[in-house]
């Protein structure tokens, strides 16, 4: 059986080939979110740039 890649399997290997499109990314999820209000949408898209560089939840 072939297993199929999610969504965020393919835009995090996207911007991992295109890092220099986080920001232009990142400006525009914001944008979208000021119009429609979606925090799944815009938490999913932060989820997704937080693993391509590694952010992890605790800092120390």
């Amino acid at each position: 059986m072939r297993k199929f890649r999610t969504l965020d399997e393919f835009e995090e290997d996207y911007f991992r080939k295109h890092p220099e499109e986080i920001d232009d990314y990142l400006t525009e999820i914001f944008q979208e979110y000021a119009q429609y209000k979606d925090s799944g949408a815009l938490l999913a898209s932060l989820r997704v740039i937080a693993t391509v560089r590694e952010i992890s939840d605790t800092i120390g």
